[in-house]
């Protein structure tokens, strides 16, 4: 059984703003106060904020409810899909390119991201933080518009500010799991009326696109990890491989469960560094594979048997 922490402490220069903006996240997805439901499409509902502000961009929700779940899927195993960029590449079709620039905790970090607009509308790029509060039965991830020196604007891209964007996955009932996903942002420049309007529409519908993801393919290897540093981990969905980066001590230790609905053969595991592997599967024949004993680098790989 996972066990997991909930946001972890940093001083970074970031901080405060992050965990500002986390926090209005958990206000904003407690409840459907001041949300106005504007239409259903796709088994998703789309929500409208009210706004003291009428010049502010409008603010927006999707809610849909993961049923007929991949044994063994958790809300941090859902919160996985929803941010891996090798997941997004697959469910988010305005999703290009990004670049994690600095990890501050396991669930903290500074990126950068781009996304695909339209000719002949410029590409927008965005500049921010993001966090996750991660508790055994709700998680939830924020991000945030943040100005750092390592991010400039280029020259190809215009740079958007998000005000406040974010998930929230919670258990709900006995055998599903809710999806939440806020948004409002400042996309900068002029852009069509028409085209505004339908990215209104387009945004909330993320929270439908993780969920058909997950029910096509299953949920990606999702790692808890105590007492490591991690530097990172990426996903390539086509080929189905994990890979997972951090410095170890002896006595941290890893957990990395697989979905059998991703690795129905099982899956192959390579480790490069010092510490002690092993491997077993759940009651619902989901692969897990531990780290124990770890000193310094450590690269673990998990790809799919054929």
């Amino acid at each position: 059984m996972m066990t997991i922490n909930s946001v972890l402490p940093s001083d970074n220069v970031h901080a405060t703003q992050t965990r500002q903006n986390l926090q209005r996240l958990k206000e904003l997805t407690l409840d459907l106060s001041g949300w106005d439901l504007t239409q259903e499409q796709d088994r998703v509902k789309l929500y409208q904020k009210k706004l003291d502000d009428s010049n502010l961009p409008p603010l927006v929700r999707g809610d849909t409810v993961l049923t007929d779940l991949p044994k063994g899927c958790t809300p941090l195993a859902v919160a996985t899909v929803a941010t891996l960029p090798g997941c997004r590449k697959i469910w988010d079709d305005k999703f290009e390119t990004s670049k994690v620039y600095n990890y501050y905790t396991r669930y903290e970090s500074l990126f950068w991201v781009k996304l695909k607009a339209p000719w002949p509308i410029s590409p927008r790029d965005f500049a921010g933080t993001s966090i996750r509060d991660v508790e055994p039965d709700t998680v939830h991830c924020s991000m945030v518009s943040v100005k750092d020196d390592q991010i400039p604007d280029t020259s190809s891209t215009v740079r958007g500010e998000l005000l406040v964007s974010g998930w929230k996955f919670y258990k709900s009932g006995q055998d599903d799991i809710g999806i939440t996903y806020v948004n409002q942002v400042n996309l900068a420049g002029s852009l069509p009326s028409a085209f505004l309007k339908k990215l209104m529409i387009q945004i909330p519908l993320c929270a439908g696109k993780v969920r058909d993801y997950i029910n096509n393919y299953g949920f990606v290897p999702t790692t808890v990890i105590h007492d490591a540093e991690f530097k990172g981990e990426e996903f390539d969905h086509d080929a189905r491989t994990y890979t997972l980066e951090l410095n170890g001590n002896s006595n941290g230790s890893v957990e990395t469960l697989c979905s059998e609905k991703m690795y129905p053969n099982g899956v192959k595991v390579h480790l490069e560094g010092d510490a002690n592997l092993t491997e077993d599967t759940d009651s619902h024949n989901n692969p897990r594979i531990y780290l124990k004993n770890m000193k310094g680098p450590i690269k673990l790989v998990i790809e799919k048997k054929k």
